[in-house]
């Protein structure tokens, strides 16, 4: 039986290697790799929202305002055509008030874990994924932070 087509829940770390963030992208090389293949094989990259602000905060936080205004114009660019349809990220819905309050009532028990908001919340879109797409996507998380690695479901 062939398996399931995949939908990567992408997380930040690997939209600053993509993006070539300088002093966040030591792992540029293994991550575009990945990032061809997952293209060629027509896998779903979705974008969440935390990881679009996170990755922006960043870009601002680079030492040089020459490297500031240059990747914040690349990022910009990308995320517009994400959100236009024109690239092989899909940015996922804003979150809507309700899930707001989900995210934050089950948020304590992730920082007592040191489990950032951000992270929480992919961990709470990867979820929502998962239950929408049970029987016809595996959902997975592609990030190389530890607290992020291995998610998957529905495979």
């Amino acid at each position: 039986m062939p398996e399931k087509p995949i939908i990567w829940i992408v997380d930040t770390v690997i939209l600053l290697n993509v993006l070539d963030v300088p002093g966040k992208n030591q792992d540029r090389g293994p991550v575009l790799r990945d990032f061809q293949i997952r293209i060629e094989r027509g896998d779903t990259l979705l974008l969440p929202f935390g990881a679009i602000i996170e990755t922006g905060n960043h870009i601002a936080r680079l030492t040089s305002g020459n490297h500031r205004r240059e990747y914040a114009q690349k990022f910009s660019e990308q995320v517009k055509k994400a959100i236009k349809g024109e690239s092989p990220w899909i940015p996922l819905n804003f979150p809507k008030r309700e899930d707001m309050f989900v995210w934050l009532d089950d948020f304590p028990s992730s920082a007592t874990r040191q489990l950032s908001l951000v992270d929480h919340s992919i961990i709470k879109e990867w979820e929502e994924q998962c239950q929408m797409y049970q029987n016809k996507y595996q959902v997975r998380i592609w990030s190389l932070d530890g607290g992020l690695v291995g998610y998957e479901c529905n495979g």
